[in-house]
């Protein structure tokens, strides 16, 4: 992410208003690049003149370059499909999409009315929601104890190289973009859209109107349980439950995999399973356990996080308890390792996760051992190219196996 951290697990609205790399990522790896790559070119985003595969998953971050025109054409498509949303009964019209006019009462095209659109009025609400949450430049981080401050759903972006620094805001009245940067290109350092363009874009919705907040679009929305802590559709395991307005597609979703429920001892300080146990003499209550590599670093920002207690000795078997995760590389991950500026060979650093963060961790490749780690998993790797299988074991007889290829340096493919 931009501030170098991580969080380990976040709610898609927050991972939206605070700009999260990682999660718009892993849900464009979900959606398919080539389909949002698609939808994009129906928006007529008119810079986009090379393939998907051009641009693969950096699209989702700003891997392709945008006019202005094209951004503020995006966002009034958006903005006027809310607005229009009882105009035409609850349908689309297509020709929200089209070009903006400097003139005012130029001829426009004919409605096209239509059952479905680009973009649903459901996810559109969610998201304006959602990026109304975005923190606010200075003074303006204040705005909600005012009530004469209007609402602005708003995104700022910066360019790689800090060329360019913009920001675009929508109200149901106004768009407003600002894009702030050299004419000739050239970076400098601290161009960036929350400090330099954001500041401009607020100056100005104070000099408009305010405006009442998009119409809520009840019968494109169903409220679902959610699990407070997840996000997630709530499930039977959830703890605290809340009612909220999702999209249709927010109902077809998978419930919380989170929560689960677990087996304790009379005490409360172990778990146990029937092997060892007698049922009617355990503990059952509900856990929110994330994997091994989340929980490595949500429980550092949440300290009310719960570790899962250890099993109680003897209580179970090797091999069956996920205590370990790797960080980096996933399973069947490819991998580049880089020459050094002296000509001699990188190495690539592997990041593991315990559950115990005193545990000791047994590192092999190929069946060889490497090394041990304690507290911090990380472990310098200098493989030759081709398919290899990493081997972690703990203390605890715990084991995680995966496989990951190195690339030949000189011809940057796979070796079989």
């Amino acid at each position: 992410n931009y501030d170098l951290g991580y969080d380990g697990a976040i709610k898609a609205d927050k991972a939206l208003s605070r700009s999260l790399n990682i999660p718009a990522v892993k849900m464009l790896q979900q959606y398919k690049y080539e389909r949002f790559y698609d939808k994009l070119k129906k928006l007529n985003f008119t810079t986009l003149n090379k393939p998907a595969d051009h641009y693969g998953l950096s699209l989702v971050l700003g891997g392709s370059e945008v006019t202005m025109w094209d951004l503020a054409k995006a966002y009034l498509g958006m903005a006027r499909t809310l607005n229009h949303f009882n105009d035409f009964k609850v349908q689309y019209n297509l020709t929200d999409y089209s070009e903006p006019n400097y003139i005012k009462n130029t001829k426009t095209k004919a409605d096209e009315i239509e059952p479905n659109s680009y973009l649903d009025h459901g996810s559109l609400w969610a998201t304006f929601n959602a990026m109304e949450e975005v923190m606010r430049p200075g003074e303006e981080g204040l705005w909600e104890q005012f009530s004469s401050s209007q609402r602005v759903a708003w995104k700022t972006g910066t360019s790689f190289g800090f060329r360019d620094a913009w920001s675009v805001g929508v109200t149901p009245n106004y768009i407003v973009c600002v894009w702030v940067g050299n004419a000739d290109g050239e970076g400098r350092p601290g161009l960036v859209g929350i400090e330099a363009a954001a500041p401009v874009m607020f100056d100005i919705f104070k000099q408009l109107p305010s405006t009442k907040w998009f119409q809520t679009p009840k019968t494109k929305l169903k409220t679902i349980a959610v699990c407070k802590e997840s996000g997630y559709k709530a499930s039977e395991f959830c703890t605290t439950k809340i009612n909220e307005l999702v999209p249709f597609a927010g109902e077809r979703t998978t419930t919380c995999p989170y929560h689960k429920l677990v087996h304790l001892d009379v005490t409360g300080k172990f778990r146990v399973t029937d092997n060892c146990v007698n049922p009617s003499q355990m503990r059952h209550e509900k856990w929110f356990v994330l994997p091994p590599s989340m929980e490595y670093y949500y429980r550092i920002k949440n300290s009310d996080y719960r570790t899962l207690p250890a099993f109680l000795p003897g209580c179970n078997e090797a091999g069956t308890n996920a205590v370990m995760d790797m960080i980096y590389p996933k399973n069947n991950a490819t991998i580049y390792i880089p020459i050094e500026l002296d000509g001699t060979r990188g190495k690539v650093i592997f990041n593991a996760a315990h559950r115990n963060q005193e545990a000791k961790i047994y590192w092999h490749i190929d069946k060889e051992y490497i090394g041990s780690t304690k507290s911090f998993h990380q472990m310098a790797i200098d493989a030759a190219p081709g398919k290899h299988i990493l081997t972690l074991v703990d203390e605890n007889g715990e084991r995680l196996v995966q496989v990951f290829t190195v690339l030949d340096r000189d011809k940057k493919t796979a070796v079989q």
